[in-house]
C-alpha cells in the first residue's frame, strides 16, 4: 500500500474551478458588505461606550443614537453603492448581518469587558484592605 501526500491527491485531481462574471460579482459584494457589517458593529461598540461614559442624560443619549443610525445609515450606503451601485439583494443583507455577527462574535467581548468607567470604589477598597491594622 502507497501513502502519498495530500497535494499529490490533488494534483491528480483536475478540479477547473469555472467562477461565471455573476458569481465573481456576488462574492466581491459579499465580502464589501460582510466588510460593512463589521465596520458598523464597532462603530456601534464604541458609541455604546461613550455613551456610557460621557452622557449621563436620557434626552440627550437619544439623540446621540438617532445621530448614530443616520450616520451608520450613511455608511451603509456607501459601501453598498461601491460594491453594487446602491443595488439591495438577499445576498448583500445576508452578508451585512454576518458581519454584524462575525463582529461580536470575534472581537466584541474582548473590547467591551469592563463598563469603560474608572472604578474609584474599587480603588477605595483596594486601599482599605493595604492600610496597616494598629
Amino acid at each position: 500500500m502507497v501513502v502519498s501526500s495530500g497535494a499529490a491527491i490533488l494534483h491528480s485531481f483536475k478540479i477547473n474551478l469555472i467562477l461565471t462574471d455573476l458569481i465573481k460579482t456576488q462574492i466581491f459584494e459579499s465580502l464589501v458588505m460582510l466588510g460593512c457589517g463589521m465596520v458598523v458593529a464597532l462603530l456601534y461598540g464604541l458609541f455604546t461606550r461613550h455613551i456610557k461614559v460621557f452622557i449621563k442624560k436620557g434626552f440627550l443619549a437619544a439623540v446621540y443614537e438617532v445621530l448614530f443610525w443616520v450616520f451608520a445609515g450613511i455608511v451603509t450606503c456607501q459601501f453598498l453603492y461601491y460594491c453594487s451601485y446602491g443595488a439591495i439583494s438577499i445576498h448583500v443583507i445576508c452578508a451585512f448581518v454576518c458581519g454584524v455577527f462575525l463582529w461580536n462574535l470575534l472581537f466584541y467581548a474582548t473590547i467591551s469587558v469592563g463598563d469603560g468607567k474608572c472604578s474609584n470604589k474599587r480603588k477605595k477598597e483596594a486601599e482599605s484592605l493595604r492600610t496597616p491594622i494598629k
